[in-house]
């Protein structure tokens, strides 16, 4: 289920299950909709297999997470799915220069969200971060190892705070 990415994808799921107060699962989609809804670190898995995005892609989604946090301290997640693909399809518009249309992260999505979702979660997630969306590469190569530390294991789990 992990698709060769277990590690990065546990740490990952710790990260915006711990950030957000996420569910692994969130609730069941509604009818007429049968498939079940992966685990989020499957469900990351899946992403990182997927679109085979370097590394620095996947901590610039973290650390956009993070700072959306910083924005709003009370937010709650009802889906670190939701929260994850909005912050990597971000991450990865911002980093490489071909990136996937927005029809293509409805595929990574695991068909989860609708194009119209997919539409709406990016200018929403653009919005609630007011379009500050560059990440320092000094800064996100410190974020990535203090990510690595701090989430590696079973917590708990110490409360980053942005540069």
């Amino acid at each position: 289920p992990y698709h060769g990415h277990e590690p990065t994808a546990k740490l990952c799921a710790r990260f915006v299950s711990h950030l957000f107060a996420c569910p692994d699962v969130p609730p069941p989609p509604a009818p007429p909709s049968t498939t079940p809804t992966p685990r989020l670190d499957h469900f990351i898995a899946y992403a990182l297999h997927r679109t085979r995005l370097n590394s620095s892609v996947t901590f610039a989604a973290l650390y956009l997470l993070q700072r959306l946090k910083a924005r709003f301290p009370a937010a709650k997640g009802s889906s670190g799915h939701r929260l994850f693909i909005s912050a990597f399809m971000l991450a990865s518009k911002i980093i490489c220069d071909d990136t996937y249309s927005n029809k293509s992260w409805c595929i990574v999505g695991q068909g989860m969200f609708a194009l119209r979702e997919i539409n709406q979660m990016e200018r929403e997630m653009c919005s609630y971060l007011e379009w500050q969306l560059n990440v320092d590469p000094t800064t996100l190569r410190d974020f990535e190892g203090r990510v690595r530390h701090d989430f590696a294991g079973p917590g708990p789990y110490s409360t980053l705070v942005l540069p």
